[in-house]
């Protein structure tokens, strides 16, 4: 995961998700943002038509989503010369932790066993 590669544990993790503010300044973080808030909308959704492929249409939305975001947004920023750790985006951290968390849900809920590690 993206919180390894910045030598982050669960526990710090759950601390900054108290105390960190989210700042969505860019427009990919933006979308993400609202992408995310829509969760519990297509959980709803699901319960009231009983119709699964609106749920996995939307986990796919959220993996375009997040690929977008990923590949404009830092998230953690590393030398190029010793790969040491300059900076991490706390809150960028944090939109990727509940995407995580979300597609895990999703995939739970449709059966899916998701993969840990490619």
């Amino acid at each position: 995961s993206i919180a390894r590669l910045a030598n982050l544990n669960e526990a710090v993790l759950r601390k900054a998700a108290e105390t960190t503010e989210i700042l969505l300044d860019h427009d990919k973080e933006w979308k993400l943002g609202k992408c995310i808030l829509r969760f519990p909308e297509i959980l709803q959704k699901i319960l009231d038509d009983l119709l699964l492929h609106t749920l996995c249409d939307y986990l796919y939305e959220l993996a375009t989503t997040f690929t977008e975001f990923y590949d404009s947004c830092y998230c953690v920023e590393k030398d190029r010369q010793t790969g040491e750790v300059i900076k991490i985006n706390m809150w960028r951290m944090l939109l990727c932790e509940a995407t995580a968390a979300i597609m895990a849900k999703g995939f739970d809920i449709l059966g899916i066993n998701p993969v840990q590690r490619m």
